[in-house]
């Protein structure tokens, strides 16, 4: 990664920390100019990643906006990894599982190459296949479906088609808001959703794979209730009312950080 990239970036995660960040306060933190920070707001403008706005920039993020792929690879990697490899460890060998988009379910493709997992897989990213198919300890079940553009996942009615036909033993789930007090899981898109759904329906187990951030949100595309859910794997630290009201529902809840 070249030094624009990783100075994006780095904009890119203070605006996550922050919710808005200035021209002055960016180039002083960064070690460049306020001209180079500039470019860098207006080529992430342009990116859709972030919004420009006076005196400086302010996340392009919402209930119904995701940032790119690429761009969310790059962001919370520590948390990520360490999400997934508090994941892998509920994986029983042999077992069936399905497998969601998104970054989370790329760290943890990552992590079950890397142990060798045995198990049938069912992903729904073109990553992720791409990943686990380096693996001969790992089959995959590749379903059929509309490609998503730039997030490479697959959805559309005969993806939610092959998962309701079968059944999973293990279920990996990514959401972008899980909200105790309205029992509710959401998403940014609603084919996302419905497809998130229809995996959470058709396994024994759910394991939905949440960031610190994600935990209280909502967000604009219902998935499900929590009823479903047997465990959540998080990368928060500390006293988290989200995570107490999810225990006290029954929800095993294992705290990434503390265990990998």
């Amino acid at each position: 990664m070249g030094d624009k990239a990783r100075r994006q970036q780095r904009i890119i995660e203070l605006l996550e920390e922050e919710g808005r960040a200035e021209t002055a306060a960016l180039a002083l933190r960064l070690g460049v100019t306020e001209l180079t920070i500039r470019r860098d707001i207006d080529q992430l403008d342009e990116q859709g990643v972030v919004r420009r706005v006076y005196g400086g920039a302010v996340l392009n993020s919402g209930s119904s906006f995701e940032p790119p792929f690429a761009m969310r690879l790059k962001t919370n990697v520590d948390g990520k990894k360490a999400i997934a490899a508090a994941a892998v460890r509920l994986v029983p060998r042999g077992a069936n599982i399905s497998i969601d988009f998104g970054t989370k379910a790329y760290y943890l493709a990552l992590e079950m190459r890397r142990r060798h997992v045995q198990v049938l897989a069912a992903p729904t990213s073109v990553q992720v296949i791409e990943v686990l198919g380096q693996d001969p300890d790992i089959r995959i079940l590749a379903p059929s479906g509309t490609v998503k553009s730039g997030e490479l996942s697959l959805r559309g009615s005969s993806t939610e088609h092959f998962f309701r036909e079968r059944r999973w033993d293990l279920a990996f789930v990514g959401v972008a808001g899980i909200n105790a007090d309205k029992n509710l899981m959401s998403d940014f898109d609603e084919a996302d959703a419905r497809l998130k759904a229809t995996m959470i329906g058709s396994a024994d187990r759910v394991v939905v794979l949440a960031e610190a951030k994600h935990l209280g949100a909502l967000s604009f595309a219902p998935v499900a209730p929590l009823d479903p859910v047997t465990t959540v794997v998080t990368d928060a630290r500390g006293d988290n009312e989200t995570l107490a009201a999810l225990e006290q529902r029954g929800i095993e809840v294992i705290r990434a950080a503390e265990t990998s």
